[in-house]
């Protein structure tokens, strides 16, 4: 039988250095058990997954003054949709460098907006959307700009200013594109999706996550998307409308919109493969 390892020092918490743990009398063989994991030499983490959050704040320990976390790290970190990317971004002060094992190093911190998230510095959602318009399609660099509008509506305008105050920053004309498509009020990458391609097929272009009613003004429910003057409601159904329970409240709030005379047509992840039916479909509803 494998005999315990001996309880760390509770000043260390569930992240912290070799040298923090030597200092603590923890020794070096107790720092060598498979029960803790090293993201990066020099840093141990005792609890859990090693997710992104773990190993970001394992290298937060070690990094240069004034540097944050940035490009994709930081949406990963601040909880926005973008290409999963395993390494670590973190931007650095001119003159400093951050050179570890994992990490992708990026430069002019000093010039960036900087916040945190549980302690861990990271660039501010528009920074980190201007940060990635030089590696994103115009199509995820939208993604991105819906998810930031949604958790702050008020951002709509510090994306615009970072697109007019960084005239020459790489991706600018992407950003520059894009920043004319971001929306307010979309909840869901597959809500951004859908919209774009309404749009590419010349639809007028919906109300976006909006109160339903009928003709006497009772209130109906909440539609994804929704062309009043046609009377048309689609609906994404993403995975967990078909739980039990919220299909149940899904077909009675759809049943009520359609006895009102809305025209309500469901769409879900399996359009995605061919979305041309669906399109179709909804390009009649609309008189296309």
């Amino acid at each position: 039988m494998h005999r315990p390892p001996a309880p760390l020092p509770e000043p260390l918490g569930p992240v912290f250095t070799y040298r923090e743990a030597i200092a603590l009398g923890v020794t070096s063989g107790r720092l060598r058990h498979r029960s803790l994991t090293t993201p990066t030499p020099g840093v141990r983490v005792a609890e859990g997954e090693v997710d992104v959050r773990a190993r970001a704040a394992a290298i937060a320990q070690l990094l240069p003054p004034g540097s944050a976390f940035s490009h994709h790290t930081a949406a990963a970190l601040l909880g926005l949709p973008v290409p999963d990317d395993d390494r670590l971004h973190v931007t650095v002060p001119d003159g400093m460098r951050m050179r570890r094992q994992g990490v992708v190093e990026h430069r002019g911190m000093q010039r960036r907006e900087v916040g945190y998230v549980d302690d861990i510095p990271t660039t501010s959602p528009a920074q980190t959307w201007m940060d990635l318009a030089a590696s994103l399609s115009l199509e995820e660099l939208i993604i991105l700009g819906d998810a930031i509008m949604h958790s702050c509506p008020e951002h709509g305008v510090l994306l615009r200013s970072m697109v007019v105050d960084n005239p020459g920053a790489r991706g600018i004309r992407r950003a520059r594109e894009a920043v004319e498509l971001i929306r307010p009020g979309v909840r869901s990458p597959q809500e951004t999706l859908w919209r774009l391609r309404f749009r590419a097929a010349g639809f007028t272009e919906p109300k976006l996550n909006e109160d339903v009613r009928d003709r006497n003004e009772r209130w109906l429910g909440m539609a994804d998307f929704v062309w009043r003057d046609q009377r048309v409601v689609v609906e994404y159904d993403g995975d967990y409308h078909f739980t039990v329970e919220q299909r149940r409240l899904d077909q009675a709030r759809r049943r009520a919109m359609r006895d009102a005379d809305w025209n309500v047509i469901e769409i879900n992840g399996t359009d995605n493969h061919d979305p041309t039916p669906a399109m179709r479909t909804i390009g009649r509803a609309l008189g296309h």
